[in-house]
């Protein structure tokens, strides 16, 4: 039988459609790159052209082909240029997810110009940093996000105008424009996209990458899954494999576009993939098992917290979910029960996977019988351009079974932070491996994160943090010291707490203190818990805040 490895070295050989080749970047750095890649995502959505007329996106009542969304696509990127805007120029866009922030995505990639998706749960002061911060020259929004914006000076359009606006309408934008695709020359290594992730540094900060960071990514994982597929077949008798084939593939696309995953896994690869998209503007698991089974959807990609809560819907067996075959998720771990149980409660294979913005997603997967086996487990790298290490403080690399940080190894790891090269050096050495912030360790080529550097926590797949929401915190006049951590939680995988040192705590209490921060921060970035004590929190000897003991207390008091 067959290994794992054994097919991957069959479909990147030489001469075959995965083969690869070492080559050396602008950089002086050696990586290695796949030999039949697209060179840039202009020439990537001619893959579409496999499959012009079929159901490619689906939105409430509305469906398009592949060909109906390039075709605007087209007229997006000539308005743009047409507007003024040349290549290299910043565009963003925030908004729920809609047909249009697809339209406009693969314009801008058309038109040589660098996409900014900005988180659409971002308050207005924090969309404006995001668009000053970037230096973008244009906005383009939906109705909820204009607003604390009318008086910024910046071109703005609005998309899908909920009534009477002052602001320029899209449609009426690209109305006019040509239908053929402009043309620009657009190299491998231009710049794409600015994606926005939460630091241990407080501000966000812009994740650059290039035409060729995102391909890498896309190609590694048709690799992965071609892989996983011809394994699953050759297992399999003619008849099984027809009856697992009997719905067309389709994705319920239920991630935010201004995430990696909701761009990459659930957008991008739609294109290669012909895969009809089925597109969630928020969660409802409700109206997700509806859609599951009107659509036959094939596949579900999201965070680990949405296949949670179809899992154990009430009304969960009252659905048709026969057709799901992948039930995948990413930006957080699941707990290994969740595997289990999705495994022996749901239609399909469970996954999981393992990336950053930074890495443009792409780091390991786990999959079918791996993933079984080591639940835990994020997975292996990717093959065959992905390598995983671990590294000690001094970037000593270390053995098996050996704790420390995760460092990954690809052309999809971006170019850098935009405008802030020293963010850029503390992350990437001298040869190209880029610091996760996450500490893990390897066993049989499997990686297994345990804790991270970084002062983040993760909610549902959302980065937040803790610098950020304490320095928010800490503007109150009423509040002395505040440490802002993360304690488990078993269907977001964490939530945030906040302890609070205030000399009138009688003064202030948690809902104040929500209150106080509606219009600082987004919504999931204030504490779920909030404990005000009249006295200073615990420290440890270098002065710093005990947030392992703060912890742990929470937990217990939260358990009474």
């Amino acid at each position: 039988m067959k290994s794992y490895e054994d097919y991957s070295n069959e479909f990147t050989a030489t001469g075959q459609l995965f083969e690869f080749k070492e080559i050396t970047n602008s950089s002086g750095i050696a990586y290695k790159e796949f030999v039949n890649a697209p060179k840039n995502l202009k020439d990537y959505f001619e893959l579409g052209y496999l499959h012009p007329e079929t159901d490619w996106l689906v939105f409430n009542e509305e469906r398009y082909t592949f060909k109906e969304i390039h075709q605007r696509s087209k007229k997006t990127a000539n308005a743009l240029l047409n507007s003024g805007l040349k290549k290299g120029d910043r565009v963003a866009v925030c908004m729920a997810n809609n047909p249009e922030y697809i339209v406009i995505y693969m314009g801008c990639m058309l038109a040589g110009l660098v996409l900014v998706p900005l988180n659409s749960w971002w308050v207005p002061k924090e969309v404006i940093y995001g668009l000053e911060n970037s230096g973008s020259k244009m906005l383009i929004a939906d109705y909820k996000r204009l607003q604390g914006l009318e008086s910024l000076d910046i071109l703005k359009l609005i998309v899908r105008p909920e009534e009477n606006t002052d602001f320029d309408d899209f449609n009426d934008f690209i109305a006019n424009a040509s239908d053929e695709s402009p043309e620009i020359k657009i190299d491998t290594d231009d710049h794409a996209t600015i994606f926005y992730t939460s630091g241990s540094t407080g501000y966000p900060k812009g994740v650059l990458s290039s035409h060729r960071n995102i391909i890498a990514t896309l190609i590694s994982w048709a690799l992965f899954f071609t892989i996983r597929t011809q394994m699953a077949n050759d297992s399999k008798s003619a008849d099984q494999i027809d009856a697992s084939e009997k719905n067309p593939p389709s994705i319920l696309h239920c991630v935010p576009l201004f995430h990696v995953t909701g761009s990459h896994a659930g957008f991008l690869m739609s294109v290669l993939s012909g895969r009809k998209m089925v597109l969630m503007s928020k969660w409802d698991v409700g109206h997700a098992l509806e859609l599951i089974q009107n659509e036959k959807i094939t596949a579900i990609t999201g965070v680990p917290t949405q296949t949670w809560d179809i899992l154990n819907h009430p009304d969960k067996e009252k659905y048709d979910l026969s057709s799901l075959v992948d039930l995948s998720g990413g930006g957080a771990p699941r707990p290994p029960e969740h595997v289990k149980r999705l495994n022996d409660e749901m239609e399909g294979t469970p996954s999981i996977g393992y990336g950053l913005s930074e890495t443009n997603a792409l780091g390991t997967l786990n999959a079918g019988e791996d993933y079984l086996k080591y639940p835990s487990s994020c997975g292996r790298a990717v093959p065959p351009v992905t390598e995983i290490a671990i590294v000690d403080q001094d970037w000593n690399f270390l053995n098996e079974g050996d704790h420390g940080e995760v460092v990954i190894k690809s052309p999809a790891n971006m170019i850098g932070y935009w405008d802030n090269p020293d963010a850029t050096n503390e992350v990437f050495n001298d040869e190209g491996w880029f610091k996760t912030g996450d500490l893990g360790y390897m066993k049989d080529d499997f990686l297994f994160i345990v804790d991270r550097v970084k002062d983040l926590v993760i909610r549902g797949g959302e980065n937040i943090s803790c610098i950020e929401v304490e320095s928010a915190i800490a503007e109150h006049q009423s509040v002395r010291e505040v440490a802002v951590f993360g304690i488990p939680d078993e269907r977001l995988g964490e939530v945030l707490c906040a302890a609070i040192y205030s000399e009138n705590s009688n003064l202030i209490d948690d809902q104040a203190i929500k209150g106080f921060l509606a219009d600082k921060l987004a919504a999931f970035q204030i504490p779920e818990h909030i404990i005000i004590f009249d006295e200073p929190l615990p420290k440890i000897a270098s002065g710093k805040f005990s947030k392992p003991e703060m912890r742990d207390n929470f937990v217990t008091s939260l358990k009474k």
